[in-house]
């Protein structure tokens, strides 16, 4: 099997993961929420073992069913000055519909960028200037970037992102994963070729002490890594778009090699905007932009899709507890859907994408938070646009989730 384990040994770790904890370092501070709003859908169903609830954006009403453990909108907010709110959650001190203060770290999504990157880099610089800003006080933890990170793999395009998302380095740990506009063919499956790893390197990600290793010498498109949340560790997997049945089984590996620690996926192609996991043997037709699409007559092995990472890699370790996700829009050009699973154990596992890519400004410049509050056992998600200075409140993008 291809692929380097820095720090493995046996395909353990050979360090301490107590002592590296000591030299990682995390701000604190505060949470959000606001306005802006779309109808949503609700849709339950069984599945998985244990069965699954699913939300998904619509243009429907909320109907019975919804996500297990949801509680609906928390707090209401106001803006802080440029760019800032203080809501989900409320200020530090303040309590709020979200129960008193507790000691809470954010972990920011960033759902599709291709069209900050080709059109507008003002979104995407406005974007990193506002996480660099919010780090302390809304105790970032770390940003994951959910693929399609350019529109086309051309220099001027990872130019603009390189840019952009460097402003993190030193700052902010983040983890990028690889979406189908990122491919030279857009989505060439066939051979992968990409710009990504001129723009961003191994190297730069090991710099990170909690860096694990690659899938493949040299080359970002599946990583794995440590972060801290807090004194808590974190095991953060990338996979690519439509990841290769050899990059599922690595990933496989290394959540087998740390079963005790939580973890989290994040790859381009998993949820479809209606809350259903990308499925191209029970959806052959009726699901858009299947990862399948992309690849003409594709080997055995050479693509899956969200349904076979859920039963290869995702549901057979108890340790993962959340995969993240973007790719896919509905007519109104976006997805803001989530699915609640279990673990054969019955431990849940919180599956969300969110993806506004073809709405005004190529997405609008909105990303998510997830708020962790360990204290209250639950999860705070909320949506907020930097460059508009707005929220979205409805209950598909904002909403509560139980720690599993």
């Amino acid at each position: 099997m291809l692929g380097t384990m820095r720090g493995f040994a046996q395909g353990r770790l050979t360090w301490s993961l107590m002592a590296w904890a000591l030299v990682a370092a995390v701000s604190v501070g505060a949470g959000g929420c606001g306005d802006d709003s779309i109808a949503l859908e609700a849709d339950a169903g069984p599945g998985g073992i244990g069965g699954e609830v699913g939300l998904a954006a619509t243009g429907g009403a909320l109907e019975t069913g919804g996500v297990a453990g949801t509680g609906g909108a928390v707090g209401t907010g106001g803006a802080a000055g440029t760019g800032g709110a203080a809501g989900m959650g409320g200020a530090a001190g303040t309590g709020g519909a979200g129960g008193s203060f507790d000691n809470f770290f954010t972990v920011i999504t960033l759902p599709d960028t291709q069209y900050y990157s080709s059109m507008y880099p003002d979104i995407f610089e406005s974007q990193m200037r506002w996480i660099v800003d919010q780090r302390a006080s809304r105790r970032v933890a770390f940003v994951l970037h959910e693929g399609d990170i350019v529109d086309t793999d051309i220099a001027p395009q990872w130019q603009n992102a390189s840019r952009s998302l460097h402003k993190l380095d030193g700052i902010v740990p983040y983890v990028l994963a690889q979406g189908n506009h990122d491919y030279l063919t857009m989505g060439g499956i066939a051979d992968r070729s990409t710009l990504i790893n001129q723009y961003f390197s191994v190297a730069t990600l090991a710099k990170n002490p909690g860096f694990l290793g690659s899938f493949e010498p040299d080359r970002v498109e599946n990583t794995a890594q440590f972060l801290m949340m807090g004194d808590k560790a974190w095991l953060v997997i990338s996979l690519e778009f439509g990841p290769r049945d050899a990059a599922v089984a690595w990933a496989d590996g290394v959540l087998k090699a740390h079963p005790d620690v939580p973890a989290m996926v994040v790859t381009h192609a998993y949820l479809y905007w209606d809350g259903t996991r990308y499925d191209h043997v029970a959806h052959p037709t009726d699901q858009a932009f299947s990862p399948y699409a992309y690849a003409t007559n594709p080997a055995p092995g050479s693509v899956n899709d969200g349904e076979e990472m859920w039963k290869k890699v995702i549901r057979e370790n108890e340790n993962v507890e959340f995969v993240v996700s973007g790719h896919v829009f509905n007519s109104s050009g976006e997805a803001a859907a989530r699915l609640t699973s279990t673990h054969p154990s019955g431990r849940a596992v919180h599956q969300i994408v969110a993806n506004y890519q073809e709405t005004a400004y190529g997405g609008g410049g909105y990303l998510r938070l997830m708020e962790f509050h360990p204290d209250a056992g639950e999860i705070r998600v909320s949506t907020y646009s930097p460059y508009l200075n707005l929220w979205k409140r409805d209950d598909a993008n904002q909403f509560t989730l139980p720690l599993p």
